[in-house]
């Protein structure tokens, strides 16, 4: 039991880390953002652009894709922050709650909606970011890779772990009532 508590203190901690790391890249990448693609300050969804397109972007470009990459950035905020209370529990000995397949069962539908997020995500960052382009050098990207699809049975298989969690948990409660 105490290395599982030792690795969920360690665990939680790097959740916690991300969790207030997720949102300064974000706002660093929107805002430092000065045109170049090999820069250190790019958001992630400029990373997959063609450096032909990309060129400085305007306060108001750089505003937009901040506001409409956020939704996605929440999620993964909120996902980290459900790991962060996991492991919270399993380093105080509480393996087997409902708040335990509660967190699991959260951050599977917050990996689960992101996924449905980001194409909507990307096709609006993709306008935002070259809209003030010449005509002819503006786009619209929507993508979905395996990537997604990968992501999207992970949630699923958290998902069904929960589940399967809350199932077990319910039947400990049962017999532990039953004389």
């Amino acid at each position: 039991m105490d290395k599982i508590k030792r690795m969920s203190i360690f665990l939680k901690y790097a959740f916690l880390l991300m969790l207030l790391a997720i949102p300064a890249f974000e706002f660093g990448g929107w805002i430092l953002f000065d045109g170049d693609p090999e820069a250190y300050f790019v958001s992630e969804f400029l990373l997959s652009f063609d450096p032909e397109y990309l060129g400085p972007l305007t306060d108001t470009q750089k505003a937009l894709g901040l506001l409409v990459s956020a939704p996605y950035a929440g999620l993964g905020m909120y996902c980290c922050w459900q790991l962060a209370r996991l492991f919270e529990l399993y380093s105080q000995g509480l393996i087997f709650t409902a708040d335990n397949s509660a967190c699991y069962r959260r951050a599977a539908w917050a990996l689960l909606i992101g996924e449905i997020v980001f194409p909507v995500t990307e096709t609006a960052v993709s306008y935002i970011a070259t809209m003030n382009n010449a005509v002819g050098e503006r786009l619209i990207s929507v993508t979905f890779d395996d990537a997604n699809i990968g992501n999207i049975v992970v949630a699923c298989v958290i998902l069904a772990i929960s589940w399967v969690m809350d199932e077990g948990r319910k039947l400990q409660d049962e017999a532990e009532l039953t004389i």
